[in-house]
């Protein structure tokens, strides 16, 4: 007969929770490259400087960040707290490249 056991539970969520942390990586990576495609072209027709490439930049170097920040607060046992804020960031950085692209164009 076979006893519940609590630990392999919560290793096995542990491992469910970094591979949504990698899809979600992958996810927004994806929408920053394609920004970054989107800079570049828009530097060629309009002339603009190089530091237009700047929300890109902080979007490639901040969600990792944040991926970090939630596997800390994953760790401590709010779970779900922990998926919000990882989905809450990498829906915010979609929205601010899309509002930056946006500009590019109208400018």
């Amino acid at each position: 007969m076979q006893y519940y056991n609590d630990k392999s539970n919560e290793s096995a969520v542990k491992v469910l929770f970094i591979f949504f942390q990698m899809f979600m990586l992958l996810v927004v990576y994806v929408f920053v490259y394609t920004s970054l495609i989107a800079v570049k072209m828009a530097i060629v027709q309009y002339n603009l400087t190089f530091m237009v490439y700047l929300p890109e930049i902080i979007a490639l170097i901040g969600y990792p960040v944040v991926i970090f920040r939630t596997l800390k607060i994953f760790k401590t046992g709010k779970r779900l707290s922990a998926i919000a804020w990882m989905m809450a960031w990498a829906s915010v950085i979609i929205v601010i490249l899309y509002a930056h692209l946006s500009q590019l164009i109208t400018a």
